[in-house]
Parts: structure tokens; C-alpha cells; sequence
């Protein structure tokens, strides 16, 4: 078992465990080695991957908008919005006209793709919370790799989400630190379906976001989870890629929050 122990994300269903790995342990050497200013070997680190169970995604349900317009809304503001009311549309034509409005706002505040990517991880969010087949699916994945002998687990994007969960709903790990990398977990939907945000059972929080990420809704998790404290979030800059896991991997301010448990001296 790796002491360190990675959740992916979304649309990772085409990849698979290696080739995730092959992209995650090299950007996290190189945040380590930012963090410690010296060359460090790329750390063990093992990843639970379930992105094949999504392969069967369903067609897009005219249901999942009462849930995302509200999600999108919370990402602009009413100057946002108002721009977008006067662009014309581009290449939303399948969905509501609402929604395509709320797409071009997102798009201006964060950059182009930005509602689109903002929707896809919440449709797979949503499924992973709604599903219960998928789901214990998902979690058996995780449970296999993060058993005896995992201290560190890190959860990008969705798997910030599915490794949240993993944690609550298993008390006894004994896994000291968990590493969000931009999380949904403050999305209003994601909160209503956790219920109460449950603080888990770790020594350390560490939550890290990039303040123009789509998906991390360019905010602290600590108003909602005390338990990170203010301190515990922790902003880094990824550049045109904001949501990117090798980004985020690669950035001091994650080589920091682990340089305590990877298990590199000093």
C-alpha cells in the first residue's frame, strides 16, 4: 500500500489507473521540489481510478437544469450576466436559452469553456451523489487502494467529493492528511446532498484552489467546513489551465501542505 494515495477527477473514463499516473506522480514531484527549493524523486503514490464505471454516462435529462442553472448563477455576477444577455449565442443551441446566457457569463468570468466544464463536472457529480450503484461503485474503488498504510489522500475536482465521502463513511483509516485540489465541495448542490458538510476524520485539511478555477467556484471551503480552518485554504496560481490536476499537483503551495507526510527528508 503507497502512503499517498490519489482520486481523479472527471472525463477520465477513456484513461485508465497508468496512464493517470504517469501525469500525477511526476507533477507532484515537481511540487514537492518547489516546496523544498532541491531535486526530489517523484514520491510513491498509488490512484484509485474509476473513471471507466462512467463510460455508460446517460444522454443529458432536461432535469439536471433545476439543479445546475442555480449552480451556474452563484459563479457571476448581474454584470456578468447582463453582458452575456447582449452576446450573441455560440454553439449552445441544444440547451435553454437561460442556460446559454448562464454559460456565456461563466465563459466571461472564467474563460472560454469555462460553463461547459462548470456543467460537466456537475452532471458527474450529481450522478456520483444520486447513483447508489454507481456510487458504491466508485467507493469500493477507493477502498481498495486506500487501505493499511495510506496517511495522504488527495482528491481532485470530483474526487475531492468521492474521497470526502470516504472518509466520512470510514472513521478508522487512520489517514492523517486530505488534499482537495479544486473542489466542488462548496457547490450548493454538493452541500445539500452531503446533508450537515461532516467534518472527517483527519489530523489535516488542506483545501487548494485556484481563484479563477470554475470548478473550486473561485472561493475558500473553510465557511462551510471549519474544520480547514483559514489557514487551510491555500490559493495557487495554474496559469490558463485553471482546473488541471497536473497544475495543481505541480504548484508550491501543494508541495507544502505534503512535505509533512510524503516521506521526504528535509
Amino acid at each position: 500500500m503507497s502512503a499517498l494515495v490519489g482520486v481523479h477527477g472527471m472525463a477520465k473514463h477513456q484513461l485508465g489507473r497508468h496512464q493517470l499516473l504517469s501525469l500525477w506522480q511526476p507533477a507532484l514531484a515537481d511540487g514537492l521540489e518547489r516546496a523544498y527549493g532541491r531535486p526530489i524523486p517523484p514520491p510513491g503514490l498509488d490512484l484509485a481510478f474509476y473513471g471507466d464505471l462512467f463510460l455508460d454516462e446517460p444522454d443529458e435529462a432536461a432535469d439536471d437544469w433545476d439543479e445546475i442553472m442555480p449552480e451556474l448563477a452563484d459563479a457571476v455576477t448581474p454584470e456578468d450576466l447582463a453582458a452575456a444577455e447582449e452576446e450573441a449565442p455560440k454553439g449552445y443551441t441544444r440547451m435553454p436559452r437561460a442556460v446559454q446566457v448562464l454559460l456565456r457569463a461563466v465563459d466571461r468570468r472564467f474563460g472560454a469553456a469555462a460553463g461547459i466544464l462548470r456543467v460537466s463536472v456537475l452532471r458527474q457529480v450529481r450522478r456520483y451523489l444520486t447513483d447508489p450503484r454507481l456510487k458504491a461503485q466508485v467507493d469500493e474503488r477507493v477502498a481498495q487502494v486506500a487501505g493499511d498504510g495510506c496517511r495522504v489522500l488527495i482528491g481532485h475536482s470530483l474526487g475531492s467529493v468521492v474521497a470526502y465521502e470516504y472518509l466520512r463513511r470510514n472513521p478508522d483509516t487512520g489517514i492523517e492528511l486530505l488534499l482537495t485540489l479544486g473542489s466542488p465541495l462548496g457547490l450548493r448542490m454538493v452541500r445539500r446532498r452531503l446533508g450537515a458538510c461532516d467534518p472527517v476524520p483527519v489530523q489535516t485539511w488542506i483545501n487548494v484552489y485556484d481563484l479563477r478555477d470554475p470548478i473550486a467556484c473561485a472561493s475558500p471551503l473553510h465557511p462551510w467546513w471549519p474544520q480547514i480552518g483559514e489557514t487551510g485554504d491555500v490559493t495557487v496560481v495554474n496559469g490558463a489551465d485553471t482546473h488541471a490536476a497536473e497544475r495543481y499537483l505541480s504548484r508550491r503551495g501543494t508541495g507544502e501542505a505534503l512535505s509533512a507526510f510524503a516521506g521526504v527528508a528535509r
